[in-house]
């Protein structure tokens, strides 16, 4: 009798470790389902965002090829050009609308830019300059592709 019981608390463990790991990978995959970004919605709210795209660092044709890649991402650029000097060594994203700098945040997760700022110019009609400077093979790993 008691190598029954035994039997039965072995089984009823086991059922219930059972439970508690389909109960955890449900739970784990309702926070993925929840937490993922979906594509068309990023690419949606990249259209609205208007950016100007300027070479920091003097390398030929950089601002354009950074504004072709920031294009295939769905970002509206309006302007490309040079920066004031060539020696940023690290690239920075400009507010130029929302004193909460709303837009620096956004576009800096997207591309992984940690240095913002904020320059606030209605009369610009751009929401976001970017500077490109000498770190621009982190942010853009492919701008060697583009033409």
């Amino acid at each position: 009798m008691a190598g029954t019981r035994t039997k039965h608390k072995m089984s009823g463990r086991v059922v219930l470790y059972i439970l508690i790991l389909l109960v955890t990978g449900f739970l784990i995959s309702m926070i993925i389902m929840y937490t993922r970004e979906d594509p068309e919605e990023i690419y949606k709210k990249n259209t609205s965002i208007r950016v100007e795209v300027l070479n920091g660092c003097g390398v030929d044709r950089l601002a354009l090829k950074v504004a072709n890649i920031l294009r295939k991402r769905g970002f509206n650029v309006m302007k490309i050009g040079n920066a004031s000097h060539e020696s940023f060594d690290e690239s920075v994203i400009i507010e130029r609308i929302d004193e909460n700098m709303k837009n620096a945040h956004y576009v800096a997760k997207r591309i992984g830019c940690k240095n913002i700022g904020k320059d606030i110019d209605p009369a610009l009609y751009i929401e976001i300059t970017l500077i490109v400077g000498k770190d621009y093979r982190k942010l853009f790993p492919d701008v060697g592709k583009e033409i």
